[in-house]
């Protein structure tokens, strides 16, 4: 049972993310039902955040604090797990080196350390890392983990002018070599789930979902009449995705990274 102390430290805890909640619709000139669209979750969702029923998850949490910006989305990011401390001084004005970063150089951002060679223009965006996989071949491994029952594995973070939608942005393993050479097995996509519309994505590179399938990554090429996922790799065919009500595209694949495989052999 627990103690009144307990009780009163946990309303106010409550009261707290609640109003802050609060206080970034009123900072963004959003309505509960916009903060829901901006976000991916129901109205109902945002209204039960507000009236401190439920707490948002991590990832949740995450795009809260994309959304507010330093210095505010700091308690967000905080509630998420994050450890603000070691995040980059939104002041801070370092050229990026490379987009041609190796997986090595990201373990370093994944553990929550800066590396000097991803220190943005301005604010970084914290992009939470899923236990999800796009699956670069035709038939994924039997496990299918969907996004919804999906975990923050880790928060990796970007410069925010590589993010036109910060808020809607995560990031997902590869498996898989139809997308060899350009996309790798063992990559970490990096999507903007917030680019869905099939009118601006042909010939991009996207994650498309399927209910029974898992996550899908190729490029997508509109013909008339059809839709069609088409792979890196020539062995594999191009797999019709035209039926929307099946395959619903996740988001567009801004960037990747991989490592050198030439480092494993």
């Amino acid at each position: 049972m627990q103690k009144p102390t307990e009780m009163a430290n946990l309303e106010l805890t409550t009261r707290e993310w609640s109003d802050r909640i609060r206080r970034l619709l009123k900072q963004r000139a959003l309505t509960q039902a916009g903060l829901a669209q901006r976000l991916g979750v129901s109205p109902a969702t945002v209204s039960r955040w507000l009236a401190g029923k439920n707490e948002p998850t991590a990832e949740t949490y995450v795009a809260l604090g994309n959304l507010a910006g330093r210095p505010d989305g700091t308690y967000f990011w905080e509630r998420a797990g994050i450890d603000t401390s070691e995040l980059p001084d939104p002041g801070l004005r370092q050229t990026i080196s490379s987009i041609q970063a190796t997986l090595d150089d990201f373990n370093l951002i994944t553990s929550k350390k800066v590396s000097q060679h991803l220190a943005g223009r301005g604010n970084a965006v914290a992009i939470p890392l899923m236990n999800v996989t796009a699956f670069g071949d035709r038939i994924p491994p039997h496990e299918n983990v969907r996004l919804s029952q999906a975990n923050v594995e880790d928060v990796l973070l970007a410069p925010l002018s590589w993010c036109p939608h910060p808020e809607n942005m995560i990031s997902m393993h590869v498996a898989g070599d139809s997308m060899y050479p350009t996309i790798s097995s063992g990559s970490i996509l990096f999507v903007d789930t917030a680019a869905t519309d099939r009118s601006h994505l042909n010939q991009k590179l996207v994650v498309v979902g399927h209910r029974d399938l898992g996550f899908k990554v190729a490029r997508l090429q509109r013909l008339a009449g059809s839709d069609l996922l088409v792979s890196a790799n020539p062995k594999y065919l191009p797999l019709d995705v035209s039926n929307a009500t099946r395959w619903k595209i996740f988001g567009e694949v801004l960037w990747w990274v991989s490592k050198d495989l030439k480092q494993n052999s």
